[in-house]
């Protein structure tokens, strides 16, 4: 049974969620959602403080409400320090190994010829024309898997993601892409260790930090984090920033004006539309907040979504405002478990926003009615966005 306060697999909290985190914040700040068996942290300090206070909000469950158990220690989102610190070192090593600035003609290549394909059209997907393929040639660049099938990788992502309102899991279909996903990247983890290049899974192969490397399947399941998360929530991003310009037409007149504001009206779009909304904590101590107690073993979600729209944290919260340089906005996360790629998304979103303000006319929905979000307890993505030119 569905709860009607808040529950993160609901199809209504999908569709909108923030009036279901208006009623948390306000009424309930730490609530048991008995559906979903789980704690939900709503108001951003609490959510701030929990991102930083691992001890008590531990990541060895997962950091998803359902995450896989074969992945649990072997990935950066699976683990406390001490060995979180040598892992998330590994993979800071191994973006390091392509500097973001380095691949800054890659990127706005990149972006261009993507924008570029859908200039002059007179309607289009957005998310299945702009930024599912943009997304993808970017990670898939990255990792050095480029020329793979990225419209199957992206459809084993959805089905991947998508959690039945019933049973709160993924369907057999989900669970059998799932493997399919898992076995794709173990391919190319293994094609690397015959032949090493210049790539993240190669470094994810080779890198050693304080005598610790990855083994076995842990490089696979590492790099299909990286992917998987990578290639969803830079999608979900781009696609909810051209949502949030097509609702605020006076926000791209400003851009269209001086694009210099493209920098701070990303963090903005972050914060206001958060590709994750939520992760998952296990309490590892008691923890006691607003009258409740949170016992060992327990399940918590952090609403970065609810949290990123907190009124205690910044004026007038639901309204967008390319100008609001939002600090302390916990759209690519806090503390030890900050996005990894966060450089990487904020420089790809630049230079989409630049390209799309550049080569495309003013853009509205070309259907009524919803939109397709994602059904995932986790992001909020549309899965489809049929698009128009007005202008």
């Amino acid at each position: 049974m569905s709860d009607p306060i808040f529950d993160p697999f609901s199809f209504a909290v999908h569709a909108d969620p923030y009036p279901f985190y208006r009623r948390l914040r306000d009424e309930h700040p730490c609530y048991w959602s008995e559906g979903a068996r789980c704690w939900v942290l709503s108001r951003h300090a609490d959510v701030f403080a929990a991102l930083h206070d691992w001890p008590h909000f531990s990541n060895t469950g997962g950091n998803v409400i359902d995450d896989s158990k074969a992945k649990l220690g072997r990935t950066v989102g699976s683990v406390d320090p001490p060995r979180h610190t040598r892992l998330r070192a590994l993979v800071n090593e191994a973006f390091g190994r392509r500097r973001i600035a380095e691949e800054s003609a890659f990127l706005q290549a990149a972006a261009a010829r993507v924008v570029e394909g859908v200039a002059g059209r007179p309607s289009f997907d957005l998310v299945r024309d702009v930024t599912s393929p943009l997304a993808g040639e970017v990670m898939a660049h990255l990792l050095g898997i480029a020329g793979t099938d990225l419209v199957q990788f992206k459809r084993l992502i959805d089905l991947s993601m998508y959690r039945d309102p019933v049973t709160r899991s993924r369907t057999a279909e989900g669970e059998a892409a799932q493997a399919a996903l898992f076995g794709l990247v173990a391919q190319q983890v293994e094609a690397r260790r015959d032949n090493p290049g210049e790539d993240m899974i190669t470094a994810l192969l080779t890198i050693e930090i304080e005598g610790e490397r990855l083994e076995g399947d842990s490089v696979v399941w590492m790099a299909r984090a990286v992917f998987g998360a990578g290639f969803e929530s830079t999608s979900s991003f781009l696609a909810n920033s051209v949502l949030a310009l097509m609702a605020h037409p006076g926000a791209r007149e400003e851009l269209v004006a001086d694009q210099a504001l493209i920098p701070d009206a990303v963090e903005e779009f972050l914060r206001w539309e958060t590709p994750a909304q939520r992760f998952a904590r296990t309490i590892a101590q008691p923890v006691e907040l607003h009258g409740k107690l949170m016992r060992p073993g327990e399940k918590v979600m952090l609403a970065y979504g609810s949290a990123n729209r907190d009124e205690r944290a910044f004026p007038q919260p639901d309204v967008l405002d390319i100008r609001r340089k939002p600090t302390r906005h916990l759209g690519l996360g806090h503390g030890i478990h900050f996005c990894a790629g966060a450089a990487l998304a904020r420089s790809v979103a630049r230079v989409f926003l630049g390209a799309l303000l550049e080569k495309l006319p003013v853009l509205a929905r070309a259907e009524d009615g919803p939109i397709d979000w994602a059904h995932s307890p986790t992001f909020r993505s549309p899965v489809s966005l049929p698009v128009r030119a007005v202008s």
